[in-house]
């Protein structure tokens, strides 16, 4: 467990290095966003680990590593230098909240790390794909990495969050396969840490007025933030419910038609407490069912953090996850910057306020270009750590500032003017900041495409209704006490949104009225009126406009999806449904606060009291999931602990482990090496996984998703094949010429799929050199391999 301390001192560090830093960039937040300072250094030292890479400044080495984190220290010091008095004022008020920050922090990675010791295999769905992309940027001397079940390529997906991790790894020095699960373990602290700071930063802004106790409104706010924390990352959908029930014996058989989860039924009753069928855990993930015109059965993928964490798979989509809260809290800093205008404003040299300054103070009050430049470099990262989260965060950020900016208009087309500008600023500069990741990218995407299949409600109730049911709660008491000072336009766009509801419902498309009824909701409650019927934008607008932003992702799955390789709704859903539980979850937290404090007296605080009872209980019952399956999947903590991923294999594969770790040690850096290639999610391609050695060609599969074309992967797999089946030692020679390869591996997969005849493992012996042997595993180097390496070993 000494790795997982040293991560975590290494965590902190960059966290507290980042602090000033943080407080500067979020300084209109009223906690001045330090719960976040982990996610706003790991972004900025990565983006810089990988820039000089990229740029071929540096090498890939550990020392780049450190003179990364270095360099984010020696800025944030600058800063704090240089605002010493102000930071230490700062300090003061928010330090409690700091505190509070790193015990979420601190208690998700210790009980995570407790998990994840218990069930730590690096092996079966994608975990083995995650993992060959880290050991092949930590094989590579500069970016865009190799690939490495592409030889010869570079990586042509998503690989920012892997390459931050191989930033780490190479810091700490320790094995990838155990910084592989430690990943697992900080994404899952950051997520509940970065949750806890949103939501208590926008608690903690409506605690904020005259008259209020700061103490008090703190406590409140921290308690907020615990509730944020449990509903984004720690707590499960509803579907968990009903698999204890059925575990227990109860349900009937009409209960289970009406559900329609696949393969959730009637069955025995398990012998523990929790449901003990294989991977009944995995039910969850996939509880929307869809049909096709025939009545076949259509997968589709409606995750949610805490089960990422659970699977333990390092995808980009939960690499995003801990970075989007941080996006949420930039967002939430620019509505409050461009309501108070230049107010809160940081203390700024006169002699800066010119030319560029200037020119973007213009567009945002009270921020300059250092400010821009960490915007486009922050909300930019989203886009290299997980694309499909880049439009959603920055069209949440730019519609922040318009309702901030709302306020101080001169005109609305100045205001439009104003936003545009922020928008189209920010994109070109994520783009560029980012272009040689964009450069070497290939999409699968091919259009858009009509969905003809509709969720069914109860299965869209499973997924989001605990996130849902405190926001209908908080908006429709918020509706019955602001429909008064609503204007008449307002009023008739509302109700304009709830027939078009109302008709959904009526078409039976019962998911979308849900959807639509809370868009429709949140839409109005986002520009508030105060009480001289001026708008007044504040916390609540923010809450709203992430709840619209969450409901219209549901919505729009119901009607379009983007075309790929499986040309189904199926990825759509889970991109947007992963979204939109962010969204919701820190809306829907916020909402549960808000309904426990916003009546005092009067029917509306018997009716919030009774909603948030109801609530509470909702979350207690995803929380069913978190506690069931985390043991079930954990095998009831029977196990011995372990963090390493690959110490599975030394006992299940002895002869392979030591093999691989002999080849992982004696490869040269630019190595190049064949093995049998199989199918995604197949125990195949281990090899390069496990060393980060590029392979002639890995899970094809994969490839045709991360590239759009089976072309050039479809090439490779008679030159594979040709490697196990040909007699001529000649031929073998000029191929290996022809694909610059230097080692040839064989074990158990190539003999069983390519049938390996004693003809030709004789034309393997005599086309290169024996390189290593043992009872299962062979490994053949050609005459450059064996010039690098020490001779046969055994």
């Amino acid at each position: 467990m000494w790795s997982a301390l040293g991560w975590w001192l290494l965590i902190e560090l960059i966290g507290l290095a980042a602090l000033p830093l943080t407080a500067r960039l979020l300084r209109f937040l009223p906690g001045r966003g330090v719960a976040l300072s982990k996610q706003v250094g790991l972004l900025l030292a990565g983006y810089l680990f990988w820039l000089l890479g990229v740029l071929r400044v540096a090498e890939n080495t550990p020392a780049l590593a450190w003179v990364c984190i270095l360099a984010l220290a020696a800025v944030s010091c600058g800063i704090a230098w240089g605002q010493r008095d102000l930071l230490r004022a700062h300090w003061q008020q928010t330090r409690t909240l700091w505190l509070a920050g790193e015990l979420v922090f601190g208690v998700a990675y210790i009980v995570f790390c407790v998990f994840r010791a218990h069930n730590p295999e690096i092996a079966a769905t994608e975990k083995p794909m995650e993992l060959a992309f880290i050991n092949g940027i930590l094989r590579s001397g500069y970016f865009p990495p190799r690939d490495p079940w592409l030889s010869g390529y570079a990586i042509s997906y998503y690989y920012g969050g892997y390459a931050l991790t191989a930033m780490l790894t190479r810091a700490l020095g320790s094995s990838s396969a155990i910084t592989f699960n430690l990943t697992n373990v900080t994404l899952f602290a950051l997520t509940a840490s970065g949750a806890f700071g949103v939501v208590a930063e926008l608690a903690l802004s409506r605690e904020q007025h005259p008259g209020a106790e700061p103490q008090e409104g703190q406590r409140r706010a921290i308690a907020a933030g615990l509730v944020g924390a449990l509903v984004v990352a720690a707590m499960g959908n509803l579907e968990g419910v009903f698999e204890l029930l059925r575990a227990h014996g109860g349900g009937s058989e009409a209960l289970w038609r009406w559900l329609d989860v696949r393969n959730l039924g009637a069955s025995a009753p398990s012998a523990h407490w929790y449901p003990d069928d294989q991977w009944w855990w995995w039910r969850a993930s996939r509880i929307i069912h869809d049909r096709d015109a025939a009545g076949n059965a259509m997968e589709v993928i409606s995750e949610f953090p805490f089960f990422s964490f659970l699977l333990g798979d390092n995808h980009p989509h939960v690499y995003a996850l801990p970075f989007g809260l941080l996006a949420l809290a930039l967002s939430f800093n620019v509505l409050v910057a461009g309501a108070v205008g230049a107010a809160r404003t940081w203390a700024t040299a006169s002699s800066l306020r010119r030319g560029a300054h200037a020119l973007l103070d213009g567009i945002v009050p009270g921020v300059g270009p250092w400010d821009w430049a960490a915007w486009a470099v922050l909300l930019g990262a989203l886009g290299f750590y997980n694309t499909w989260d880049l439009p959603v965060h920055l069209a949440i950020f730019c519609c922040a500032a318009a309702l901030g900016l709302w306020q101080q208009r001169e005109s609305v087309l100045g205001w439009l003017s104003q936003v545009l500008s922020l928008g189209l600023v920010l994109l070109i500069g994520g783009v560029l900041l980012y272009l040689p990741f964009y450069w070497g990218l290939r999409s699968q995407a091919g259009g858009l495409g009509l969905v003809t299949v509709k969720t069914q409600v109860q299965q869209f109730g499973l997924m989001f209704g605990t996130l849902l049911w405190p926001l209908f709660g908080a908006a429709g008491l918020s509706l019955v006490s602001r429909w008064r000072s609503g204007t008449l336009a307002g009023k008739v766009a509302l109700l304009i949104l709830v027939a078009g509801a109302v008709g959904a419902g009526l078409l039976g498309w019962w998911a979308a009225a849900v959807g639509l009824l809370l868009a429709g909701a949140a839409a109005w409650l986002s520009v508030r009126r105060g009480p001289n019927g001026a708008v007044a934008v504040n916390e609540e607008s923010f809450v709203w406009l992430l709840a619209l932003a969450g409901a219209l992702l549901t919505v729009l799955v119901e009607f379009v999806y983007l075309r790929d390789v499986f040309d189904s709704r199926m990825n759509t859903v889970f991109k947007f449904y992963y979204q939109a539980w962010l969204l919701l979850g820190v809306s829907g937290a916020y909402a549960l606060y808000w309904l426990a404090t916003a009546w005092r007296s009067g029917w509306q605080r018997l009716l919030s009291r009774g909603w948030l009872a109801i609530g509470a209980v909702l979350v207690a019952a995803g929380l069913t999931y978190t506690v069931a399956a985390g043991v079930s999947k954990a095998g009831g903590f029977a196990g011995e602990p372990t963090l390493d991923g690959a110490a599975y294999l030394a006992v299940q594969r002895p002869q392979m482990y030591a093999a691989l770790r002999w080849l992982e040690a004696n490869a040269p850096r630019d190595a190049i090496m064949v093995e049998a290639t199989g199918g995604s999610y197949s125990e195949y391609n281990a090899v390069s996984a496990h060393t980060g050695i590029p392979t002639l060609l890995g899970w094809g599969g994969h490839e045709l998703q991360w590239r759009g074309s089976y072309d050039l992967p479809g090439q490779r797999e008679p030159d594979v094949a040709a490697f196990y089946q040909t007699n001529d030692p000649d031929m073998l020679r000029a191929l290996a010429a022809r694909q610059g390869v230097d080692y040839v591996w064989l074990g158990r997969l190539e003999r069983a799929k390519y049938g390996v005849t004693p003809a030709a493992e004789l034309a393997l012996r005599r086309a290169f050199v024996l390189m290593y042997e043992n009872d299962e595993v062979i490994v053949y180097g050609t005459l450059r391999a064996a010039a690098h390496g020490s001779g046969a070993a055994r």
